[in-house]
């Protein structure tokens, strides 16, 4: 699927702002209504923000770098 290069670039910034109007509204269903709406908006926009960060820091790594976990062990 093409995306323009825009809306990549942008991807984590829409991440983050989902997740802070899901705690937003999670916090104001949790006061006005019930608990549960509480702990499911607040773990739901928590979880979105840390995508959004884990995007991000992802993209911005140089594209030569490796993943420390993922490069080979030598036996030097």
């Amino acid at each position: 699927m093409y995306l323009p290069n825009s809306i990549y670039e942008r991807a984590p910034h829409y991440w983050l702002l989902i997740g802070l109007l899901l705690v937003i509204l999670g916090v104001y269903l949790g006061i006005e209504m019930n608990s549960k709406f509480l702990a499911a908006g607040v773990l739901l926009g928590l979880s979105s923000c840390a995508w959004g960060v884990r995007v991000f820091l992802r993209r911005s790594r140089r594209p030569g770098e490796a993943d420390v976990a993922s490069s080979p062990v030598s036996s030097d």
